[in-house]
């Protein structure tokens, strides 16, 4: 039922604590309810995991990155073109504070055109991000055309 994970350790902050044996609830989910029985003074510690599969790529219809953020815009479009067939156009952004570069599906880019969405960007989605962020794009097109025969 219970396991020691090797991996698991208490707060690096409580030292003295640290080198008390980790244990993780294998069995059944514990309820709110539940975690008021456990005495006081005891070491077990409880895990949550959310399991979701990968998706491949990584990203729907586009991604905005951020001036500071964790990964550039060369590197992410190298990261896509090393993990997917499918076709994303990348545009750096010159002299903006917060927005350094729009990588969007080409699909999207010709449906929509290159001056549109990036317009839409940098006048909607700018304002709600900071320059750390990367923020991931899920963008719904629907065209309607019509044809008179």
């Amino acid at each position: 039922m219970y396991r020691r994970h090797p991996l698991m350790t208490l707060s690096t902050l409580d030292r003295e604590k640290a080198s008390k044996e980790v244990l993780i609830n294998m069995s059944k989910p514990i309820r709110k309810s539940a975690l008021k029985s456990i005495p006081i003074g005891t070491s077990e510690q409880l895990i949550r995991v959310r399991v979701k599969a990968l998706e491949i790529p990584p990203i729907k219809d586009g991604i905005v990155i951020g001036r500071d953020a964790a990964i550039g815009g060369e590197a992410m479009a190298r990261t896509l073109r090393l993990m997917t067939n499918e076709k994303f156009e990348r545009f750096t952004i010159a002299k903006d504070e917060i927005v350094q570069d729009v990588i969007l599906r080409t699909s999207v880019v010709r449906k929509l055109g290159k001056e549109r969405v990036l317009k839409f960007i940098i006048d909607r989605i700018k304002p709600v991000m900071t320059e750390t962020e990367l923020l991931m794009l899920d963008i719904d097109v629907e065209l309607v055309i019509e044809d008179a025969i």
